[in-house]
């Protein structure tokens, strides 16, 4: 009998499970657990939903194990722990799977689900937060990305994600592949503590991606000219750090877009807030993709993307309210948000930059302690190979635990 914070996914065969401490003594049973492995990294309060690459990752191994013909008459439990944003990824992650893998719909991947207290995701701020980014939202954005296109699963490359998005690599990512990619403002200088490129630095990189065109949305700091003699146009359409745009701004950034047949990186200064929401006025229009979506799919992209009154200012926007007009509205937002949406947020984007910059020497370290792995993880974890096209030098060994008659290991 499964408790009531469980979902069969696939009959007799893969469920989901949350409670206080991992099942045991269940017969002929396989437990997964991967709250300690497969870990969003927070810019302030925010704690999901995990990125493409994590939920890629994922999909790639548990497909790999209910293939596996050892477990061919086992049962496959995901376990989690009764934690609320531990509890709201796992779910994400196996919702994300059977939009991925198994090909089901939003609304059925979701349905097991809808009896269970989930904590909705918020934003990056460090202010409070009114809108709610539901788990339906986040795989609802990925059976819309599957259908545009945006995301495939067999050709996904989740080496050049995991490169690119590094800050010493760029701070890149790709909203809406092979039109937009979203990244932070390059540095002035060729040598400077944060480890961000110059203007020469990407011009390399968007050669290759084939990328044209450079639209900055921040205040002006390394020239233009250092794009545009290497052959890449550059467009300056600023607005103020944490705000929402105006309708000039928004109309010449979407006539870019449709006149542009090349790339275009797109950036402010830490190309998350400004970036992901002229990216969503661009795809709400132009794609149809609907604004609760399309703010689920820029943070599994790349999170961190889209703040405080940027989030209702898109809903306002798809609801076709005249653009000079698309403000936020009073009852949506607190009174700290409204100021915001006009004056802007300073220090926002530095704030969020030093979180990046934090968590990425963080897993850095972790990696380096990780090469030589305890006895006790030699013994006892369980990993899968998976196709090394695409995939880093090192092999993926994630700590996804298996053992028989239901004990866990962490």
């Amino acid at each position: 009998m499964l408790s009531c914070s469980s979902s069969e996914i696939i009959k007799n065969r893969l469920y989901w499970i949350s409670d206080v401490s991992p099942p045991r003594n269940r017969p002929n049973s396989y437990f997964i657990c991967i709250d300690s492995d497969l870990i969003y990294k927070p810019f302030c309060y925010d704690f999901g939903p995990l990125n493409l690459a994590l939920t890629y990752r994922y999909c790639v191994q548990l497909e790999r194990l209910l293939k596996d013909p050892r477990y061919e008459y086992q049962r496959i439990y995901h376990y989690t722990s009764e934690k609320a944003e531990k509890k709201a990824n796992s779910a994400y992650l196996i919702c994300a799977f059977q939009v991925i893998v198994l090909g089901r719909t939003a609304e059925e991947a979701f349905s097991p689900f809808e009896m269970h207290d989930l904590e909705p995701f918020r934003d990056a701020s460090d202010g409070e937060c009114w809108y709610e980014c539901t788990i339906k939202h986040c795989i609802s954005a990925l059976e819309t990305a599957i259908r545009l296109k945006w995301f495939d699963y067999r050709s996904f490359n989740v080496k050049e994600y995991e490169f690119y998005e590094k800050v010493e690599n760029g701070d890149a990512n790709w909203i809406i592949p092979d039109k937009f990619l979203a990244f932070s403002s390059p540095s002035e200088k060729q040598h400077n503590e944060d480890r961000r490129m110059t203007p020469e630095d990407y011009s390399k990189i968007f050669r290759k991606l084939g990328i044209s065109t450079v639209i900055r949305l921040n205040k002006r700091g390394y020239q233009p000219e250092r794009f545009t003699r290497e052959g890449i146009k550059h467009h300056e359409l600023y607005f103020m750090d944490g705000s929402i745009p105006d309708s000039e701004i928004i109309r010449n950034f979407i006539d870019i877009g449709l006149k542009e047949k090349s790339v275009i990186a797109v950036h402010c200064k830490a190309g998350l807030g400004r970036t992901g929401t002229l990216i969503g006025c661009y795809a709400i229009r132009v794609f149809n993709f609907p604004a609760h979506e399309f703010i689920a799919w820029c943070r599994i992209c790349r999170p961190g993307s889209i703040l405080g009154p940027q989030q209702q200012f898109l809903l306002d926007y798809e609801e076709g309210l005249k653009i000079s007009r698309c403000r936020p509205r009073s009852l949506s937002m607190t009174f700290e948000e409204k100021i915001k949406a006009y004056i802007g947020d300073p220090g926002q984007a530095e704030k969020l930059l030093e979180a990046k910059k934090h968590n990425q020497q963080s897993d850095s370290f972790k990696e380096n302690r990780a090469r030589i792995p305890s006895a006790h993880q030699r013994v006892k974890s369980v990993s899968y190979e998976i196709p090394t096209e695409g995939f880093p030098s090192q092999p993926f060994r994630p700590n996804l635990y298996l053992r028989r008659h239901g004990s866990v290991l962490y």
